[in-house]
């Protein structure tokens, strides 16, 4: 069984859920299932990076699509926040 996109260089669009969806619509070429796992994965964790938390949970998630808009992989994150103790300051 062979990755996704391990035929050489394809097309793959990132959908980013971050309490909406953003659809891309421009897209990535890439070489193989490897580097798509990868730039989901960056590109969440990039997000997350910045994200202010509201409401003490936000679940955030990229989901790769091929150029048939086929979903072929995807990363989800859940960053929860909370004082265990009251909060200073």
């Amino acid at each position: 069984m062979s990755c996704p996109g391990s035929e050489g260089m394809s097309r793959y669009y990132f959908d980013v859920e971050n309490g909406g969806l953003t659809v891309d619509e421009e897209g990535t070429e890439l070489d193989g299932g490897e580097a798509v796992a990868t730039l989901a994965l960056r590109t969440l964790l990039d997000i997350a990076r910045f994200e202010v938390v509201a409401h003490h949970e936000r679940r955030m998630s990229v989901t790769a699509r091929d150029a048939d808009g086929m979903a072929v992989y995807r990363s989800e994150l859940t960053v929860r926040t909370g004082w265990l103790v009251g909060p200073t300051g």
